[in-house]
């Protein structure tokens, strides 16, 4: 006798590779009404997956076109990665399969509102303010610990030229993109090198004056508590408890 988990894995690859997985026993009524039934499930699952991609990369859709983002939500769709996916994580994969179908900028976008959705719904935290700092004395404030605030993302740009996003357009000698929610609005920033490294840095929960050695190593960083006060400023940064 089948198990309900055994029934679920076969209804799950038939659903996938076609009819010629089905296990006869699985359902009664003639082969035909199975099948036909199968369709109609597979189609309302093929459906549900694009309208997500669609509403999971609307900037995407817009740029791309309708038509062109169809076809290739359908390409994608038929992927292992895809097929792996609930309709609410079929997004994770997209930006990788789209390297060699498209241009590097759409990959970038793509990846920013990722980043996005992952970034709005990430857990709450009070982000570290610059209050936070004023009272410590210099020990204190070389010693305390640094960690990403759990709703900031960081998407490195594959191109220098990337202008898709109207609030990042003319930036200059920018990297990548932060993205942080450290209150109810997402908001979008555009990092240079010596930024983007520091919080990268941060990402493995360091102490300040750790940030403040790699902004002093850059030759071309003459204020190297700017980038810092640009991520606390941008709602990045927690202090580690």
């Amino acid at each position: 006798m089948n198990t309900l988990a055994d029934a679920q894995t076969n209804f799950i690859d038939t659903i996938n590779q076609g009819p010629a997985a089905l296990n006869p026993h699985l359902f009664t009524g003639t082969q035909d009404r199975i099948l036909l039934s199968l369709k109609a499930h597979a189609n309302t699952i093929s459906h549900a997956r694009l309208v997500a991609l669609e509403d999971s990369f609307p900037l995407a859709c817009a740029v791309l076109g309708e038509a062109s983002f169809n076809a290739l939500s359908r390409q994608y769709c038929e992927t292992a990665a895809a097929r792996a996916s609930d309709t609410n994580a079929i997004g994770a994969g997209f930006a990788d399969y789209l390297v060699g179908h498209t241009s590097v900028n759409i990959v970038d976008l793509v990846r920013i509102e990722w980043a996005w959705l992952e970034s709005y719904h990430s857990a709450d935290a009070t982000p570290m303010v610059l209050a936070d700092l004023a009272t410590l004395d210099e020990p204190s404030l070389l010693a305390l610990g640094i960690m990403p605030h759990p709703a900031a993302r960081i998407v490195t740009l594959s191109s220098p030229d990337f202008d898709l996003i109207s609030e990042l357009k003319n930036m200059q000698d920018a990297v990548s993109v932060l993205i942080t929610r450290p209150d109810a609005e997402i908001r979008l920033m555009a990092l240079n090198a010596v930024t983007t490294q520091i919080f990268v840095c941060a990402q493995k929960s360091v102490q300040l004056c750790n940030l403040l050695e790699i902004a002093t190593e850059q030759s071309d960083e003459t204020d190297p508590l700017a980038p810092i006060m640009a991520l606390i400023g941008a709602g990045a940064l927690n202090i580690r408890g």
